[in-house]
C-alpha cells in the first residue's frame, strides 16, 4: 500500500539566506510566546491569590457583621432572628468558638437543652482555652439535669 505526502526540499525554490531568516523568526517568537505565557501564569496564580485572600477578608467581615446584627437581635429578646443570623455566620466562618458559645446561651433562653449543650460542645472544641465557652457548657448540661456531667 502505497502513502501519500507532500515533499519539498529545501534549496529547490526557497533560498538558504531566507530559510535561516524564517526559522530565526520563528525561535524569537516561540521565546517570546514562552515568556508571555510564564508572565500570564505568574499573574494568573497572584491574581488567583489575591482574590482568595480578598474572599476570605470579606466572609470574615461579613461574619462579624451577621455576629453583630444577631447579638442586637438576642439584646432585643428576637431569639429566633439571632439564630439563623448566626448559622449564617457559622457558615462563613465554621471556626468562631464565641458563635457557637452565643448561639448556645440563646437556645438555654429558649429552653432547647440538646442543642444548647451541642452548641457549647462546639464552642469547646474550637476554643478550649475559653472560660465563657466552659461556663456556658456547664450551664447547659445543668439545664439538662447532668449534674454530675
Amino acid at each position: 500500500m502505497a502513502s501519500f505526502g507532500w515533499k519539498r526540499k529545501i534549496g529547490e525554490k526557497v533560498s538558504r539566506a531566507t530559510s535561516q531568516q524564517f526559522e530565526a523568526e520563528a525561535a524569537d517568537e516561540a521565546v517570546d510566546e514562552k515568556g508571555l505565557a510564564a508572565t500570564a501564569a505568574d499573574d494568573w496564580a497572584h491574581a488567583t491569590k489575591r482574590r482568595k485572600e480578598a474572599l476570605l477578608e470579606d466572609c470574615v467581615k461579613r461574619s462579624k457583621q451577621l455576629k453583630d446584627e444577631g447579638a442586637n437581635l438576642a439584646e432585643n429578646r428576637r431569639y429566633r432572628e439571632a439564630i439563623h443570623k448566626w448559622d449564617e455566620a457559622l457558615q462563613l466562618t465554621p471556626e468562631d468558638a464565641t458563635l457557637y458559645e452565643m448561639k448556645s446561651q440563646v437556645l438555654m433562653s429558649l429552653h432547647e437543652m440538646f442543642p444548647a449543650v451541642h452548641a457549647a460542645e462546639m464552642a469547646v472544641q474550637r476554643n478550649p482555652r475559653s472560660w465563657d465557652a466552659w461556663q456556658t457548657l456547664g450551664r447547659a448540661q445543668l439545664g439538662l439535669g447532668e449534674i454530675a456531667l
